[in-house]
């Protein structure tokens, strides 16, 4: 028998997380893909869960005011990690003109301007870059190559944090 967990790397991002139980989380979704010849699609689970009595029900937002707001905020995120800038006087590729920041007042987006001139927002970004380094080599333990170039990544991005860590500050 297949025993289902959560991913322990990061936290439950789920409705009545508290009360999810993995293995029957686990054993649904392989019942939904199972109808489906081996493909999960999001679609296909939202339709199952539907049923009041199925196991994933609670999991989900049923009151359409409620789940209209997420997905707005959910395209509103898209739209923010579209944007670009480009900079006229240089011939580089367009970059983010907005990055994704986690602190204590939660997750939010600040100008590219902002991060660059700021030690401080610097150290967050590289701090989360090893941080999804470390979920991406968590992801593919099993495809060698792939984790030893990661592995590579992470130490870069360990040492340039480091470097920032240690520069002198201006008073």
């Amino acid at each position: 028998m297949i025993r289902y967990v959560f991913n322990d790397d990061q936290p439950l991002a789920l409705k009545n997380a508290k009360d999810a139980d993995p293995q029957k989380i686990g054993v649904a979704l392989s019942e939904i893909a199972a109808v489906s010849g081996g493909h999960l699609k999001p679609a296909a689970v939202v339709e199952a869960a539907r049923a009041p009595r199925h196991v994933l029900h609670k999991h989900f937002e049923w009151k359409d005011s409620v789940a209209a707001e997420r997905y707005r905020e959910q395209q509103a995120r898209q739209i923010i990690r579209s944007v670009r800038i480009v900079n006229d006087d240089d011939e580089t590729k367009p970059q983010a003109a907005y990055l994704s920041i986690s602190d204590k007042g939660g997750v939010s987006y600040r100008p590219l301007e902002a991060v660059i001139n700021s030690v401080d927002l610097q150290l967050q970004v590289l701090k989360q870059a090893e941080r999804d380094l470390d979920a991406f080599e968590r992801r593919y333990r099993d495809l060698n190559d792939i984790c030893d170039l990661v592995k590579i990544a992470r130490e870069k991005a360990a040492a340039r944090r480091s470097a920032i860590e240690n520069r002198p500050r201006p008073s």
